[in-house]
């Protein structure tokens, strides 16, 4: 999920259509252009290419994943998103097609029908996905606060097939074929080098884990389009001695109806009752809308202040989340 956060003094949070999230306060100006909207459809998406095994480097824009991709036989620069759905493009490069029937809903309520782009191919170091539907939206505040040309987003519909690795230090995702049972078909050997896992849920497209705050166990969205954390005003009541507030945000829907939200630091998060985590960027606020979007009840979500400092693999197929030494080597 992608969203667009700017701080009190003139600084607002404009969000999206599509699914997506957060940018970061201090450091950063919080990119929120698909947590506007999400719709409620899964996707289909035909896959064609030769190997099993991929790697593909990155950049990072603030806290966001960026790969080059080719799509529709031109190149682009495209943000991996788990909190998106599936494949979302920038209406300010490529047309669609309303469709009503097609739901979501933001921080402020439901959205108009989205705009869609059916039979698009799109294929980075030689790995190739065909015969897609992508939502198209509006991403040039993402840009214009990146100062970079944004094709689009890249969501679950396209990861959901393959055991995906995050190397942040490399800057680098590896992308491992997996079987219906979520076996890796042809490994890399450096995929295999694992010394912890935990197990999540989908939250309709979102991997969901259980971390602790003080104590308590929270139910957190995994969300690489996320510069921030989130954490929900509601339910999260018993562990608001461990938020430090900060300052205020403006938050604007996809209505432009604002919202006052509160930016801090999250602290004593841990993750299998022995993983200890330094404080966090976060905002707090009402997540109601994203569980409507999410299907379920999340305390929070998990962006780029969380999954950063961790080298990880998510396997779709087996719902695990796996913890890989930072001493691996990568070919």
């Amino acid at each position: 999920m992608l969203w667009f956060f700017f701080l009190s003094l003139g600084l607002k949070l404009q969000l999206l259509t599509g699914v997506r999230k957060i940018l970061w306060f201090v450091l950063f100006c919080f990119i929120c252009h698909m947590a506007g909207a999400a719709h409620i459809t899964n996707l289909h998406i035909p896959v064609s290419q030769q190997r099993d095994g991929y790697i593909v480097p990155f950049t990072l824009q603030g806290g966001l994943i960026i790969i080059q991709a080719m799509i529709n036989d031109s190149m682009g620069n495209f943000v991996i998103d788990t909190g998106a759905e599936g494949l979302v493009l920038n209406n300010k490069y490529y047309q669609g097609v309303t469709d009503e029937s097609r739901s979501y809903y933001g921080v402020n309520g439901r959205g108009r029908g989205l705009t869609v782009s059916k039979n698009n191919n799109i294929s980075a170091e030689g790995l190739t996905f065909s015969g897609i539907t992508a939502d198209v939206v509006d991403l040039t505040s993402i840009e214009n606060n990146k100062n970079i040309r944004i094709a689009g987003l890249i969501g679950f519909a396209l990861l959901k097939d393959f055991e995906v690795m995050f190397h942040y230090r490399e800057r680098l995702i590896a992308l491992s074929r997996v079987d219906s049972n979520g076996r890796i078909i042809d490994p890399m050997p450096f995929v295999l080098d694992k010394v912890d896992s935990l197990s999540f849920v989908m939250g309709n497209f979102i991997p969901v884990i259980e971390v602790k705050v003080n104590g308590f166990t929270k139910k957190f969205g995994i969300d690489s389009g996320a510069e921030i954390n989130l954490l929900d005003l509601k339910r999260s009541k018993n562990i608001m001695t461990e938020f430090l507030p900060m300052r205020t945000i403006r938050l604007a829907g996809a209505n432009n109806e604002e919202n006052e939200v509160i930016a801090g630091r999250l602290q004593r998060v841990k993750l299998l009752d022995k993983y200890n985590c330094g404080a966090m960027g976060t905002v707090l606020m009402n997540m109601d809308n994203l569980n409507k979007i999410y299907r379920t009840n999340l305390d929070g979500i998990l962006g780029f202040e969380f999954l950063s400092p961790w080298l990880f693999s998510i396997n779709y197929k087996k719902q695990m989340l796996y913890l890989h030494p930072l001493k691996v080597v990568v070919p």
